[in-house]
């Protein structure tokens, strides 16, 4: 391995690149640049060409470009960057909202190397032995914020719960976190381990009746609206539409809800904390990697070249076409 590879960004770096990156972007550009990114690992675009289609989300970011540069110069050496950086990319949501939790750099970089996430081999037991025993060792309230960003991210992706619907559940239980973190997880049972939906409320329905009895009325509103079954009945077909409308228009404003942990600088060139620009800011140097990174950047500009030179053909083509039809 190279010198260049040898000092490859550490996982924290890349974290703060992307965090950085987010802040600068309207929420569909960021969701776009992911996609696109996606789309460049899974064609395994080589890296120059991939650095070029991911170039242009930069533009309110001038000043992490160069960053950008420098990581994908040394993705060309060092095989393993692009998938961490890529774990990182996909991440760095969850990540920024544990990072609010914990509000200490120290602690914050013991969960990132719990994560092991520059350590491709690592197995997904080793990595949950990791991170238990991270969690072990913080204090009770902030341990209880981080599972309990992890439960809720865990049932947005599999279940598609809204921010709007996790609230509203977690009101229920009147902001009994570890219950809502117990009741989120079994909601899960119905895809993970295929139980019968009669035996998730079942078991729910244990859980509330032990730390929270008062709750269960509320609770199995939530539940039956979250499992609706359409009847015989025309006029209960009727009134469960009106319900499944009235549900579907609630989880269509909850996509424009500000995140109440995470407030988005959309469109600007932001940046507020001093230890990940600290860490934003540290780059490889050498000799070495300064000819690499002097060689990836003339790829760069010759495929920007041959894109400027087939866009300048098109328009002569378009303009020969238009000026023989026109003499007809």
């Amino acid at each position: 391995m190279s010198e260049a590879s040898a000092t490859k960004p550490t996982p924290y770096n890349q974290f703060c690149f992307f965090k950085s990156l987010s802040y600068s972007l309207f929420e569909y550009d960021w969701l776009n640049m992911v996609e696109s990114w996606q789309a460049m690992v899974a064609v395994n675009a080589p890296i120059p060409e991939f650095s070029y289609n991911i170039t242009p989300f930069f533009a309110n970011a001038p000043r992490l470009l160069p960053v950008f540069h420098r990581y994908m110069a040394l993705a060309e050496q060092d095989e393993e960057l692009l998938p961490t950086l890529t774990t990182v990319l996909m991440s760095t949501p969850l990540l920024i909202k544990v990072q609010y939790i914990l509000q200490s750099n120290e602690l914050f970089s013991q969960y990132m190397v719990a994560l092991k996430l520059d350590n491709p081999s690592a197995s997904h037991t080793q990595v949950m032995q990791s991170l238990q025993t991270f969690l072990a060792s913080l204090p009770e309230n902030k341990r209880l914020q981080v599972e309990k960003v992890f439960a809720e991210e865990e049932a947005s992706d599999s279940m598609g719960l809204s921010p709007a619907k996790l609230n509203t559940a977690l009101q229920l239980l009147h902001a009994d976190t570890q219950l809502y973190i117990d009741i989120l997880s079994t909601l899960q049972l119905n895809q993970t381990q295929n139980l019968p939906w009669d035996d998730v409320v079942g078991k729910i329905k244990a859980l509330v009746m032990v730390k929270k009895p008062q709750a269960w009325p509320g609770v199995d509103q939530f539940l039956q609206s979250l499992h609706w079954v359409p009847q015989v009945s025309d006029s209960t077909a009727a009134g469960a539409s009106t319900s499944s409308s009235a549900v579907a228009a609630e989880d269509l404003d909850a996509e424009n809800d500000d995140d109440e942990i995470v407030q988005m600088v959309e469109g600007v060139d932001y940046y507020t904390d001093e230890n990940d620009e600290k860490e934003l800011g540290s780059f490889p140097d050498g000799e070495e990697y300064d000819q690499c990174f002097a060689s990836f950047l003339q790829d760069v500009q010759e495929i920007q070249a041959a894109h400027n030179f087939a866009d300048d053909f098109g328009k002569m083509a378009v303009a020969d076409s238009r000026h023989a039809v026109e003499s007809c």
